[in-house]
Formats: structure tokens, C-alpha cells, sequence
């Protein structure tokens, strides 16, 4: 069964920023009810325009407003289909942490507290979907608590990239 959500609370219920300065991308995606202040969960992505077998794909930085309910783990993944639009997905999970980890960390006013950590993929094909041309996959945050029917628990940017020899170049829109 579809999943239709209108969108303006979409809007309102997750959060994308993009940065572009020296071809690199910055990416901020959070989770939480727009509707309630201060109650949402953050990961902010930094990446290149190209990702290699074994390399760092990003640095992922997270924390949390100071309303939020947290649950026990939260998950960073990549799909190949948007989990708004799906009953299925599979997810493969490159970046993880957990409620310890993150009540010591906070996120105000698009500022992290914390340190950022580098995310490294020994095989990219094990997590990207391969094809000719150009591809599409969604980064997922999620949680342990997470109810795919529900938006307020999750969030998916979607990325389109294409297969080099040596791993992948993002094609930008």
C-alpha cells in the first residue's frame, strides 16, 4: 500500500540542508514531530562529489534538541527505494549509535556539539544498487523505534550517483 503524506508536513516533519563550498556537500537530516518544538534528532553528512571502495564517504556528526524523546539506537542507511513510498525496504546500515552515545550531544540552532566521525565503505557495491547510467539510492535515518508508516520516524535524502571503476561519482541536479 502507498503511503501518502501531504506536503507540507513533510515540509515541516524533516529537515534538508544543503551546502555546496569547494565541491563538497554538506547534508543535514533530522527526524522528530515538526509540530512539537525542540524535539527532534540530527546527523549532519559532509561528503565529496566521488566515494571509493575503503575510503571515507563522509563525516557524520549527530545530535539531539533538547525536547527529544530518544529511542535506544539510531541508524544511518542507505536504500534503494524511498521508505516513504514502500511497504518493504531493505536497509544497509553504514553508520550507527546509540542513546548513550547521544545524550551528550545536543544540536541548537544548526550547531553540533560533538565530534564527527568518518564513515568508511570497503564495498560500495555491497550497499549501493548497481546499474548502467545513473543511479538512485535514499539515505535513511532511523531508529530503533522506528514505524515506517509514520513520517516523524524517519527520514530519506535521496542521491543519484553513477559506477566508476573504483567506486562512485554523485551526479548533482
Amino acid at each position: 500500500m502507498k503511503k501518502t503524506v501531504p506536503v507540507f508536513v513533510c515540509a515541516l516533519l524533516s529537515l534538508f540542508l544543503f551546502v555546496g563550498c569547494g565541491g563538497g556537500t554538506e547534508l543535514t537530516i533530522s527526524i522528530g514531530n515538526g509540530m512539537v518544538e525542540n524535539d527532534g534528532v540530527s546527523v549532519r553528512l559532509e561528503y565529496g562529489d566521488t566515494w571509493k571502495n575503503g575510503e571515507s564517504i563522509f563525516t557524520v556528526n549527530y545530535g539531539h534538541e533538547s525536547d527529544a524523546v530518544l529511542a535506544d539506537e539510531y541508524f544511518l542507511s542507505f536504500c534503494d527505494v524511498d521508505p516513504m513510498f514502500e511497504d518493504t525496504v531493505n536497509l544497509h546500515t553504514v553508520f550507527s549509535f546509540k542513546k548513550a552515545d547521544l545524550e551528550g550531544r545536543t544540536v541548537s540552532g544548526g550547531s553540533f556539539s560533538g565530534s564527527a566521525s568518518e564513515v568508511i565503505v570497503d564495498d560500495l557495491s555491497a550497499c549501493l544498487p548497481q546499474g548502467e547510467g545513473v543511479c538512485t539510492v535514499y539515505i535513511v535515518l532511523h531508529s530503533s523505534d522506528t514505524d515506517y508508516s509514520d513520517i516523524t520516524t524517519f527520514a530519506a535524502h535521496e542521491l543519484t550517483y553513477e559506477w566508476q571503476e573504483d567506486g562512485v561519482k554523485l551526479v548533482r541536479e
